[in-house]
């Protein structure tokens, strides 16, 4: 099928088309990450666990660059399609491609330079924590061009309609790094460093094969070399603005945490929520993933002036992450207690009980979480990239930063566990005012009657 689904098929079947595949590959993903930290929690221990944790802040910063590009030109690509211009789509892909194969090897070059200075005077980690965190990160510091085209061409093969494709080939990834974690760290019982090379070894393997069928020129965007005006390419930088700062809030805010739970719990504290905030990757992740699967339709219908089948396909969007949501926060209260020793050694009993506590806590976000993730899609799919980075400041650093340094103080761990909730309520009511006022001017804009 082609991009033209979007407009021809029914909203109901073209809801479940895209977010059947989509949330397919988000939930696959989320479970290697999921298994890999309980590999690495229960074979390696708490320590193991924090190390990967104080580390991710950094890596974050350098994929921040790809997701710039990747979430920018998805906008733009979109909405050429829409128009029926595949040349130009082609030509932004193409450019594209090549952009982020070139960044990438730099910020792999970055990453490997950056890495001890980080660990020894921002984290203050200690030696142990530091030689774990280095051998972690050296993996992707040599694969990182890999591992970034293989989110980019996920992203391109959606916009194609390949939904199935890309489910498929996400379903496979995720397959392989959890054969190649059980071999290397179970079997082999191998050190933290074959966490991340069994998963950069598995992107390696899915780009590959992601960028294949673009070779083949068989889908509506294809290796078409050309005119790029740099007009336009600043339009997509902006437009990916949202994405990049999102990434980026979300290292320094990271940093802050990791910092008040060394503060306040030690190492402990931080290889615990580590180990929640794998749990937490699933939910996020299914609703991210839901709402990115339905961006290329919602990008397509807007580039083809069809504002009431954006409509649609966002109510849609809405009303199933928030049932969706309601029911992890129930399983995540009922049923925390039974996963937490699959996170742990057996002997770890305090490691257990603040793991569990952290779980029961933060699962209150679940229940206002979903507004903001939804109506950021939104916000960058109908090309309003201005609003779309409030939105994403706001939820991402301002209101997560601001509630952590409120509640810590006053409430120590618990309050660092709940703050993610207090925030959330702050975004969701923000990202409410934003999308409702785009929605207007839009309608206005073109004269739709809704």
């Amino acid at each position: 099928m082609s991009s033209a689904i979007f407009e021809k098929m029914p909203v109901p079947k073209l809801f479940w088309y895209c977010v059947l595949p989509g949330s397919v590959s988000m939930l696959s993903a989320s479970l290697y990450i999921v298994i890999d930290g309980m590999f690495v929690g229960h074979y390696m221990g708490s320590y193991s666990l924090a190390a990967i944790s104080l580390m991710w802040p950094l890596l974050a910063v350098f994929f921040s660059f790809s997701d710039l590009i990747t979430a920018g030109s998805a906008v733009q690509i979109g909405i050429y399609l829409g128009k029926k211009s595949k040349i130009r789509a082609s030509r932004i892909f193409t450019s594209c491609i090549l952009l982020i194969l070139f960044e990438s090897i730099i910020c792999g070059l970055g990453c490997y330079i950056f890495t001890d200075d980080f660990l020894i005077y921002i984290m203050n980690a200690d030696e142990k924590t530091t030689a774990q965190g280095v051998s972690y990160t050296l993996s992707y510091c040599i694969f990182f061009p890999f591992v970034t085209l293989f989110h980019t061409s996920n992203a391109y093969l959606r916009l194609c309609g390949k939904q199935k494709f890309s489910m498929y080939l996400n379903v496979f990834v995720s397959i392989l790094n959890l054969i190649l974690d059980y071999i290397f760290i179970v079997y082999l019982r191998q050190g933290v460093w074959s966490a991340s090379f069994t998963t950069c070894v598995s992107f390696a393997v899915g780009t590959l094969i992601g960028i294949y069928p673009f070779l083949r020129s068989q889908l509506d965007l294809r290796f078409c070399f050309g005119r790029f005006p740099l007009k336009l390419f600043f339009r997509m930088l902006f437009n990916g603005s949202s994405a990049f700062f999102t990434t980026n809030s979300w290292s320094i805010l990271q940093l802050s945490v990791n910092s008040m739970l060394l503060s306040l719990g030690g190492s402990v504290a931080v290889g615990a929520t580590a180990a929640v905030m794998y749990l937490n990757s699933v939910i996020s992740m299914l609703l991210f993933g839901m709402s990115e699967a339905l961006q290329p339709a919602l990008s397509y219908c807007y580039g083809a002036k069809m504002l009431d089948r954006v409509w649609a396909i966002e109510r849609k969007v809405l009303y199933t992450a928030a049932s969706f949501s309601f029911i992890a926060f129930l399983a995540s209260e009922l049923l925390g207690d039974y996963v937490v020793p699959l996170y742990a050694q057996e002997h770890d009993i305090a490691f257990m009980s603040m793991m569990s506590l952290c779980l029961k806590l933060i699962a209150f976000s679940f229940l206002v979480n979903w507004i903001e993730i939804c109506l950021d899609v939104f916000l960058t799919a109908l090309d309003s990239p201005g609003r779309s980075f409030i939105a994403s400041i706001l939820r991402t650093l301002i209101f997560p930063l601001g509630f952590l340094y409120i509640c810590a103080p006053i409430m120590g761990l618990n309050g660092v566990w709940l703050a993610p909730t207090f925030a959330g309520i702050g975004s969701a009511v923000v990202s409410i005012y934003l999308a409702r006022s785009l929605w207007i001017n839009r309608v206005r804009l073109f004269k739709v009657e809704i």
